[in-house]
């Protein structure tokens, strides 16, 4: 019976730590700027426009905003300050968040500023409206080292059918010092790898050891910010003592043009390091920048980029567009002013720029005049030159930890058709038409690079041969509007059984069109081609020996498309 009573004790001393600790972490929802809502609704109709319709529906969906977690801490003088992850607020022009009372109600403080971020550390500092100060006090901060194996626990408001719903999970230190260079530069610091529950929405949120000293049983030792992916339990959060600097940081007043100096020397370093490309100076564009000139970068690297930077500006795109717009900026900016071309003629003619108390380049002197005629200021206003915008995905969904970044978007087409005979080199033999089935497969809507399985059904003289196989594609997509044209060509295998059995190395070469008639992941798509076959034929009557038959056809097909995003 003591057992019993001492077991429930301590589930209820466990629930109301819990909620204490609840009392001082919140949701955390940020608010864009009208004028940047209105940019984001004319580019997603622009895109849909020119063929792009899943990049526009990627846009449909970030307006729909989501949400992280935060929490309060109060410093001695007793200023209040919300903790969070600087992609939970990234595009804010202001910040809401919003606390759980025991009764289910909630108790909501608008108006928010961000007082200060951290490209390098993925942290954001919030102040209260008008410096306003309802916490007597909030989470404090544990100054104790962390050791292997040591228990944590998770606080923080994962979505739940796209709800947050209140976690408080258990876990332990798996390695108090994980050096994870895409992560934190470990120059920088390491990070806190943990097995205490992480889901989207946990951004921000804190991680917490018992403490007996602690009035309300728990201190902060970290900030949970990342998830990895294809493993269990496996979560990192920034150690709390970077927040601790970055609140002391706010406070100290510096010499604007000594910051700005020092921050152009980061990004002429960047250019000039041998090891990087041009992800390591997407953290200087601004999001003002990026709406600017983002739009036409973009499109340019779906047109002539890369399949690797294609992939990696769309995966962006698709988590958080105005971000695959940095990327798209980011990597033209690298082309144009990295190794030799980084000069300091030519670095002197970028334009830096605050945003959220970060210089970030706004202009380069030498931009594109054929930008959008109306963009977002920083301020929320329109303005004919540059932009503010950049709301991160990432901040209501926790970042996947993963070298090409989110999942891709993949694009699926399963045709059918038939097949028009022209010649073949055997004298008496004919080979007559009949029926093909296939499915390709493609990264993304406009992948140049493609997989494909084929089934094909056609006669020898009066002999069925039913052949199937696969092979690699290559195309080139071209966007007009309603439809795009893809050249394509096509080499594979197959192989067929039965009275006949064969084995056929082809080519084919020909198009296809994929048709954007506003059906959301459905595009109606027809091809044809010209087809080589080159078969290898063995038991059958008329051919003594294993024969060789070439013959060549065109192949007609209509089908059905998936973007799988």
């Amino acid at each position: 019976m003591k057992k019993l009573i001492s077991a429930l004790l301590s589930l209820f001393f466990a629930a109301s730590l819990s909620a204490q600790v609840k009392n001082y972490v919140g949701i955390v929802r940020e608010k864009y700027y009208p004028a940047q809502e209105e940019f984001l609704g004319e580019l997603a109709s622009s895109l849909k426009s020119r063929g792009y319709a899943s990049y526009s529906e990627y846009i449909d969906s970030y307006l729909k905003g989501g949400f992280g977690s935060g929490f309060v801490y109060v410093d001695k003088d007793g200023t209040n300050y919300v903790i969070t992850n600087r992609h939970v607020v990234s595009q804010a022009a202001s910040a809401s968040i919003e606390f759980e009372n025991e009764d289910g109600s909630t108790t909501k403080y608008e108006n928010l500023s961000v007082l200060i971020t951290d490209d390098d550390i993925d942290l954001a500092i919030l102040k209260f409206e008008g410096s306003a100060k309802p916490f007597k006090k909030g989470l404090t901060f544990s100054s104790a080292k962390l050791s292997d194996g040591q228990n944590v626990v998770s606080a923080g408001f994962p979505a739940l059918g796209k709800e947050p719903v209140w976690q408080f999970g258990k876990g332990s230190v798996t390695n108090a010092s994980a050096r994870i260079k895409d992560l934190i530069d470990p120059a920088i610091s390491t990070v806190i790898q943990h097995s205490a529950q992480i889901d989207g929405g946990n951004s921000g949120g804190p991680l917490l050891i018992e403490s007996k000293s602690a009035a309300i049983g728990y201190e902060v030792v970290g900030v949970n910010t990342w998830k990895a992916v294809g493993r269990d339990s496996t979560n990192f959060s920034i150690p709390a003592r970077l927040a601790l600097d970055l609140i002391e940081k706010s406070r100290k007043t510096s010499d604007d043009s000594t910051v700005k100096a020092a921050r152009a020397a980061k990004f002429k370093a960047a250019l000039t390091e041998n090891e990087n490309d041009y992800t390591s100076i997407v953290k200087f564009i601004s999001y003002d920048y990026a709406s600017a000139y983002g739009e036409a970068e973009f499109e340019e690297i779906l047109k002539h980029g890369s399949t690797k930077v294609r992939n990696r500006v769309v995966e962006e795109f698709a988590y958080d567009p105005i971000e695959g717009l940095r990327y798209a900026v980011a990597y033209n900016l690298y082309n144009n002013y990295s190794g030799e071309n980084a000069t300091d003629e030519n670095l002197s003619k970028i334009v830096w720029s605050k945003e959220h108390g970060l210089y970030r380049i706004s202009s380069t002197g030498e931009d594109k005049k054929d930008k959008k005629d109306s963009k977002v200021s920083s301020s929320g206003s329109k303005k004919s030159s540059s932009s503010k915008t950049k709301k991160s995905s990432s901040k209501k969904e926790l970042p996947s930890v993963s070298f090409e970044g989110l999942k891709k978007p993949y694009f699926l087409a399963l045709y059918a058709g038939g097949i028009l005979p022209l010649e073949n080199n055997g004298k008496n033999t004919e080979i007559k038409g009949g029926f093909d089935f296939s499915a390709d497969f493609y990264t993304g809507e406009n992948g140049i690079f493609g997989l494909f399985l084929e089934y094909t059904g056609t006669s020898l003289e009066s002999e069925k041969i039913n052949a199937f196989g696969g092979g690699i594609a290559i195309r080139l997509p071209f966007n007009f509007g309603l439809f795009s044209l893809c050249p394509r060509a096509a080499t594979g295998i197959q192989f067929g059984s039965g009275d006949i059995e064969v084995s056929r190395f082809f080519w084919k070469a020909g198009a296809e069109v994929v048709f954007d008639l506003g059906l959301q992941n459905i595009r109606p798509c027809i091809s044809a081609a010209y087809r080589k076959n080159y078969d290898k034929y063995t038991d059958y009557e008329t051919f003594s020996d294993e024969e060789t038959l070439n013959s060549s056809n065109i192949v007609f097909k209509v089908g059905i498309a998936f973007s799988l995003d």
